[in-house]
């Protein structure tokens, strides 16, 4: 008997969600339309960008499943990407196995290194058998990468010539004209067969910062048993980048060894001493001169007073 009753009270009920059903359907009544499956494949190649430079990215719009009608596809790049050319694709019909291939210009600006931005692609179309419109999102990622450019400039060597067994000095300057920091720079020379072993000292620079020279000095001594001539060395800068991926850079410089520097008077001592020696013949011109013109005076005092 409760279970009559139950079922007598139920059944009104399922009856009128089945005509609300019904007359949904009946009335046109619009219903949000959820894609099981896509129809679109989406690949992309160059998406690893570098700053401050411009790059190209390619897309690939490939029908993988049902006929589509009516189809409009837009990417949106976000705020910290540039994109150069056309982003927004429309195609009346799409069959399967249709591609559509763009090739875009992507700008990133030197504030957006070490980032990984996102784009999406947006598609909207009518499958087959279907009056209410799909939308399809798909995701790009990006990469950008900061780069790094290092100059090394105004080497200097002290001294040069050299003795053997002499301690050299390498000097210069650092320059970073990428984009983002170099870190933990070090400097140092290769010590070689010129150089004595356990001889080189290097420097920590540190980090080198985009267009901010850094001033180096590394010192070595030179193998007292090194032959005279002019011999070569390499400066060797590491780095790091924001990779945490090691970089190195070289630089050959030269320098001269010599037995014995060779003997030169000092040119300040024998300009000093031809200064001298021209005061004394001026002075000594000037004496006769003043000689001369007293005698001449005297001369001719004495003369007048004789005449008178």
């Amino acid at each position: 008997m409760r279970m009559d009753g139950r079922r007598h009270i139920g059944s009104p009920i399922t009856f009128a969600l089945g005509v609300l059903v019904i007359t949904m359907t009946l009335t046109g009544a619009q219903v949000a339309y959820t894609a099981t499956s896509s129809n679109l494949s989406v690949a992309s190649s160059g998406t690893v960008l570098v700053a401050a430079r411009n790059n190209t990215l390619t897309v690939e719009i490939t029908n993988v499943g049902k006929y589509v009608r009516e189809l409009d596809v837009a990417l949106t790049l976000p705020p910290a990407l540039v994109l150069f050319g056309d982003n927004h694709w429309i195609r009346s019909s799409f069959a399967p196995g249709e591609s559509i291939h763009a090739s875009l210009t992507i700008f990133a600006p030197s504030s957006a290194a070490g980032l990984t931005p996102q784009a999406s692609l947006v598609a909207v179309y009518k499958a087959a058998g279907e009056t209410i419109p799909t939308t399809e999102t798909h995701s790009i990622s990006f990469l950008v990468r900061g780069w790094i450019e290092i100059e090394v400039y105004e080497i200097t060597l002290s001294p040069d010539p050299i003795l053997p067994g002499q301690e050299i000095t390498i000097s210069g300057n650092i320059l970073n004209r990428g984009v983002i920091s170099a870190m933990y720079t070090n400097v140092t020379v290769d010590a070689g067969d010129t150089f004595g072993q356990g001889s080189v000292r290097p420097t920590y620079v540190g980090q080198v910062d985009p267009n901010a020279p850094a001033p180096f000095s590394v010192t070595a001594v030179v193998d007292p048993s090194t032959s005279d001539g002019i011999h070569q060395a390499t400066i060797s800068v590491y780095y790091r980048d924001d990779l945490q991926l090691d970089h190195a850079i070289k630089v050959p410089v030269s320098f001269t060894v010599v037995s014995e520097l060779p003997t030169t008077k000092t040119t300040g001592t024998s300009i000093t001493s031809q200064l001298l020696s021209s005061q004394f013949i001026v002075l000594a011109l000037a004496v006769v001169i003043v000689l001369a013109t007293v005698g001449v005076y005297l001369r001719r005092r004495r003369k007048r007073a004789e005449s008178a």
